[in-house]
């Protein structure tokens, strides 16, 4: 499977989410505010790769945002956002996946204000494939 692949299957799960109005891969902070962003949001940003033995795994960062109302805490956002995030950490654990992932995936509350009043989840997670690295391969 490539990069492009599981980029591809990651966005088809925000898209394919009842709960999710836009899916957005790669740099997204210039878009926050951004009038054709529709909320609650995925957006999903590779942080790094990894050869070992034989895998190859990618870390991808896949936040999860809506907004909320400034006198509020929040905790209603995070709460939905939190049960938005147990079915993408499903989709990612389906066994018919070309990838496995590790057995801990962090999820990471947080809160902006600035440029909008954002609350969410971001998602670190690891899908690990295998790999050869096989020389021989290379044509």
């Amino acid at each position: 499977m490539t990069l492009n692949q599981i980029i591809q299957t990651l966005k088809s799960y925000g898209t394919s989410h009842p709960q999710i109005n836009y899916v957005l891969f790669g740099e997204f902070s210039d878009k926050l505010d951004d009038e054709d962003v529709t909320y609650p949001a995925m957006f999903i940003d590779l942080a790094s790769a990894n050869f070992s033995a034989k895998q190859l795994s990618y870390t991808f960062n896949i936040y999860l945002l809506d907004r909320h109302l400034q006198e509020t805490d929040a905790l209603e956002v995070l709460s939905d956002m939190s049960l938005i995030a147990e079915d993408i950490v499903a989709k990612l654990r389906t066994p018919s996946n070309t990838w496995i992932t590790e057995d801990n995936i962090p999820m990471t509350f947080f809160r902006e204000a600035d440029p909008d009043f954002l609350a969410g989840i971001r998602i670190d997670a690891s899908l690990i494939l295998p790999s050869l690295n096989n020389r021989c391969q290379i044509p």
